[in-house]
């Protein structure tokens, strides 16, 4: 199934407006999602945008605002606290989870027995970690293994002047 409409959950935190942003640079149209209606609204009409604000307590509420949504960048944590309840909407409403954590509890959940079958029925993809800390480091190391097949030890280090988000500091 293509992905015709997405969303980004916790739109105005620190990572998730950047994403926001970029989407806005490359012309691509999300919807902008959180549980503050005043902020998701202010970000939403600052990037033209269209919103909904709801919580994360029930599943069945997370469903029926997923129902027309494809696929979802969930960015609002602490996801050992939220992510749980937004896999169980996606799943319900069949859309594709996608979140930037790097808790492990989250992969835990996302890959336990239970979860792993019912995406599979659902026929969607429940990934954690699209943020800098897993996927990506996991592609660079696939890279450099497939351009250095006779290596036999990989260090990665990265160096950034960046900051840690709020968010990221909370989970370290």
């Amino acid at each position: 199934m293509p992905i015709t409409s997405w969303m980004i959950y916790g739109a105005y935190g620190y990572s998730a407006r950047l994403v926001a942003e970029r989407a806005k640079e490359r012309h691509l149209t999300p919807i902008l999602a959180g549980r503050d209606v005043d902020k998701t609204r202010t970000l939403a009409e600052e990037l033209g945008f269209a919103w909904r604000a709801f919580s994360l307590d029930d599943a069945q509420t997370i469903a029926a605002q997923l129902h027309d949504v494809n696929a979802i960048i969930h960015c609002a944590g602490p996801f050992s606290a939220t992510s749980a309840p937004m896999i169980e909407g996606c799943l319900s409403a069949a859309t594709h989870y996608f979140d930037i954590t790097g808790e492990m509890r989250v992969f835990e959940h996302a890959h336990a027995e239970r979860v792993d079958a019912a995406a599979r029925q659902a026929g969607i993809v429940v990934c954690p970690g699209v943020g800098f800390d897993v996927v990506p480091t996991d592609c660079v190391a696939k890279a450099l293994v497939d351009a250095l097949p006779d290596a036999t030890h990989l260090d990665l280090g990265f160096q950034s002047n960046m900051q840690v988000s709020p968010g990221t500091a909370k989970t370290m």
